[in-house]
């Protein structure tokens, strides 16, 4: 039988897999401190979410790299 999902679990791995949710973390914590923000910070949860809708895009541990690479945010 024929997956009718595009993408496998395994493509979705490896669609930033040349960075950590930590580099995310990272980087989105130092354009936070320039005041240039592209996420919402949800302080009680600690994680990041999209402007949009609010939805969940990482967090230190886990990013949604789907979600990001769907919406354009994965563009460096």
């Amino acid at each position: 039988m024929e997956s009718h999902h595009k993408n496998s679990d395994h493509d979705l791995c490896d669609i930033r897999s040349d960075l950590s949710a930590g580099d995310l973390w990272d980087v989105e914590k130092y354009f936070r401190e320039q005041s240039v923000l592209e996420f919402i910070y949800d302080e009680q949860l600690d994680v990041f979410r999209f402007p949009e809708d609010g939805r969940f895009a990482f967090c230190r541990e886990f990013a949604d790299w789907k979600r990001q690479q769907e919406r354009g945010y994965l563009h460096f």
